[in-house]
């Protein structure tokens, strides 16, 4: 039974996020979580998964171009954009099932039931809105009377996929329309009819409680006492447990988790291996130098040589095409470089990639033949007029045997 779980984030809420994370990890072993996100540096990444993958997790850094979200605003000061992330886990996620939460939530409690729960016809499954009950009784119908609150969402991921550019689609809906409550009306909407119920105690909304209180919701109030151990706590509402005050219950709970040191997290499970938390050193660094935003072949080579380091350079800013590999642990990118970068690239390369298309930099390979270094081509990108005896030339769908190549010239 494999466990996914998408989350979204921008880096103005890493530390928000983080804290989801560590209560997910503290709760649910073996879990594959993935971070929807455009800002997250890579070391965030490196440093946690050097924790999770002690204990059979991983977090997986899933790069989306901001562009995706653009034209689309939160009604609320409270959210933003990236509320709207959610609605491209049908495009960037291959897997069958995910379950998607919230980042100002916290999982409380074991939850693996949730990665094995029957579909049945339905699509998404997920739990009422609290705002909207005026009858306990009909929430625990299999098709919620009210609309969903989309913190929690179990989705049928394969049968999304079915459909052609859904996550367009849905992105599309949202801006046309509007709606009032952003996100979260957009699937119920979209879905209408094929989404279905879970039980509140995996979507345990509180932050709630003084406008329920306010406005007398005895129903939605008689729902959140009846459950005393909720899996799931999500602090809906601008009432968050992490402002300076708040009126919502389970403040502590929150604080429990954002408090707790990662090493603390593993050591529930195990004693933590200080030798894994070192960083290894990568068998050897190749380069590349663009004035071009495409590079051949440059994804798939990182891809398939996870042992050696890429660096990325160019005079200016780069496009998101390439900006995205930074998902990847083993690149670094230098847009806008500076010359002290330049000279550690000069001086440690083990093989330079003349890959990219147009305005090759010829300053650059210059160096690049005056230190003596192998430079690899394809023949979509070829300099065809080098004297270089160093230079080799593979054909466009000899990925493989490049790869091969690298190996041996940079041993």
């Amino acid at each position: 039974m494999k466990k996914v779980i998408a989350l979204s984030a921008n880096y103005g809420y890493v530390d928000k996020v983080e804290t989801t994370i560590k209560s997910i990890l503290y709760n649910v072993k073996n879990v594959e979580i993935h971070l929807l996100n455009y800002d997250i540096p890579q070391e965030w990444f490196a440093n946690i998964n050097r924790y999770a993958n002690q204990i059979g997790s991983r977090i997986i850094d899933e790069k989306f171009d901001p562009e995706e979200l653009h034209d689309l605003d939160s009604t609320y000061k409270h959210i933003n954009q990236m509320t709207f992330a959610r609605l491209l886990i049908p495009k960037l996620m291959n897997e069958d099932r995910v379950l998607y939460l919230d980042s100002d939530l916290i999982v409380d409690r074991n939850i693996d039931e949730l990665f094995s729960w029957n579909f049945k016809d339905k699509e998404i499954l997920a739990v009422p809105n609290i705002f909207d009950i005026k009858d306990e009784n009909k929430i625990k119908a299999e098709t919620p009377a009210y609309s969903i609150n989309a913190g929690v969402l179990l989705i049928n991921n394969q049968e999304l996929r079915k459909e052609p550019d859904l996550s367009e689609k849905l992105l599309d809906f949202a801006r046309k329309n509007n709606f009032l409550l952003d996100d979260q009306d957009t699937i119920n909407k979209w879905f209408k009819g094929k989404i279905g119920s879970l039980p509140f105690t995996y979507n345990y909304q509180i932050g709630a409680d003084r406008t329920l209180f306010w406005c007398n919701v005895d129903s939605a109030i008689n729902v959140l006492d009846s459950i005393k151990h909720p899996k799931i706590i999500h602090y809906i509402s601008d009432d968050k447990p992490f402002n300076l005050f708040s009126e919502g219950r389970m403040r502590q709970k929150w604080w429990f988790y954002h408090n707790l040191e990662l090493s603390q997290v593993v050591g529930k499970y195990q004693p933590l291996d200080l030798e894994k938390m070192k960083e290894k050193p990568f068998a050897g660094e190749i380069f590349t130098f663009t004035n071009s935003a495409i590079i051949d072949h440059l994804e798939e080579l990182v891809q398939n040589l996870p042992e050696y380091h890429f660096n990325v350079a160019s005079w200016s800013n780069m496009a998101w095409n390439l900006k995205h590999l930074a998902k990847y642990q083993n690149i670094t990118l230098y847009p806008f470089v500076i010359g002290k970068h330049l000279e550690f690239l000069f001086k440690n390369t083990k093989v330079y990639l003349d890959i990219n298309e147009d305005n090759k930099e010829q300053d650059v390979i210059k160096q690049i033949e005056g230190n003596g270094i192998p430079i690899l081509s394809f023949e979509s990108t070829a300099d065809r007029n080098t004297k270089y005896s160093k230079y080799e030339i593979f054909k466009n769908n000899q990925v493989d045997q490049m790869v091969q190549r690298i190996r041996q010239l940079a041993k």
